[in-house]
C-alpha cells in the first residue's frame, strides 16, 4: 500500500469521526485537511508566563520542572476547508503543552503511533489571505505569515519565517538524526481561545513521513517581542524533527469537553 493510498484511507476514517464528534458539539464545525512539509522545533522555558496564559483551567504538562512549547512550521501544497481548495499555503502554529487524556488513537497506514498530545495554542498565522477570511468570519484569529523557506532533507537542515516584514526566527540542524520508522501516526488535541475569549477544541489526526528524527539544533528568535511574547528574543536549543511531507484533517471548533 502506497503513501497516497494510506492517506486516503485515513482521511475517510477521520472525515466519520469528525461526523461522530458534530453531534456532539453545539458549535458550528469546521474541517480543514493539507498535504505539507513540516519542521516541528520543541524548546523548554520557565512555565510560569504560560501557566498564566492558559488560566486555572489547564495545567501544563512539564518535563523537568519546564514548559514545553513547540513551534511548527508547515509549507503546504494544498490546503482544504470544508471541501473547498483554498491552495497553497505557509503557516506557522506555536503551542505549550498541557495535559490531556493520553489516549492511543489509531492512525491508518502508520507504522507507529504515539499517545495523543495536548497543547494550548500560543499563536497561528498563515500566509494564505482566504484562508485567514475563512477563519476570521468563525472567530478564529489567524496572523499574517509573510514567507517560510524550510530546508529540504540532507546533511544539514534548517529554515526562516517572516512575520511584519521581518525576519521573525530561523533554526539550524548541523546533524539530522536518521529515523526509525518512516510512517508514523500523530494525534494532536489543540485547545484555544476564539476571538470571542471561549476555548475551543481543535482535533488533529496526521500520518507523517519521517524525514529527520529528533536532532538537536538552534533556534534564532528576533525582534522586540519575538515570535509571541511570551518567547523573547534570544537563542535556544531545541529538539527538532522534519517531515516530508505529512498528511493531517483537523476538525475545528469542537466543545471543550469532548471526548
Amino acid at each position: 500500500m502506497n503513501a497516497l493510498t494510506k492517506l486516503m484511507i485515513t482521511v475517510i476514517a477521520i472525515v466519520l469521526l469528525g461526523r461522530h464528534v458534530q453531534a456532539q458539539s453545539q458549535r458550528p464545525l469546521m474541517y480543514a485537511s493539507r498535504e505539507c512539509n513540516e519542521y516541528a522545533m520543541e524548546l523548554r522555558l520557565d512555565p510560569r508566563p504560560f501557566q498564566d496564559f492558559v488560566g486555572p483551567d489547564f495545567s501544563l504538562a512539564l518535563m523537568e520542572g519546564k514548559a514545553r512549547v513547540v513551534i511548527v512550521v508547515h509549507d503546504c501544497s494544498q490546503l482544504w476547508i470544508d471541501g473547498y481548495n483554498l491552495g497553497p499555503a505557509q503557516e506557522v502554529r506555536v503551542w505549550v503543552a498541557i495535559r490531556g487524556l493520553d489516549d492511543v488513537r489509531p492512525v491508518v497506514g502508520a507504522e507507529q503511533t504515539p499517545p495523543t498530545r495536548t497543547w494550548f495554542t500560543l499563536f497561528e498565522g498563515s500566509s494564505n489571505s482566504r484562508v485567514r477570511e475563512v477563519k476570521t468570519a468563525a472567530v478564529i484569529a489567524e496572523r499574517p505569515v509573510d514567507s517560510v523557506f524550510l530546508d529540504s532533507p540532507g546533511p544539514r537542515q534548517g529554515g526562516r519565517v517572516y512575520l511584519n516584514g521581518n525576519l521573525a526566527f530561523s533554526w539550524r540542524v548541523p546533524s539530522p538524526v536518521a529515523p526509525s520508522a518512516r510512517l508514523i501516526g500523530l494525534n494532536h488535541d489543540v485547545y484555544r481561545r476564539d476571538s470571542t475569549g471561549s476555548v475551543v477544541l481543535n482535533r488533529i489526526q496526521a500520518l507523517m513521513h519521517v524525514s529527520a528524527d529528533s536532532s538537536p539544533g538552534t533556534l534564532k528568535v528576533m525582534g522586540r517581542e519575538g515570535v509571541v511574547p511570551l518567547i523573547s528574543p534570544g537563542t535556544y536549543p531545541v529538539s527538532v524533527r522534519m517531515f516530508f511531507p505529512m498528511w493531517s484533517r483537523a476538525t475545528l471548533g469542537l466543545s471543550p469537553g469532548t471526548h
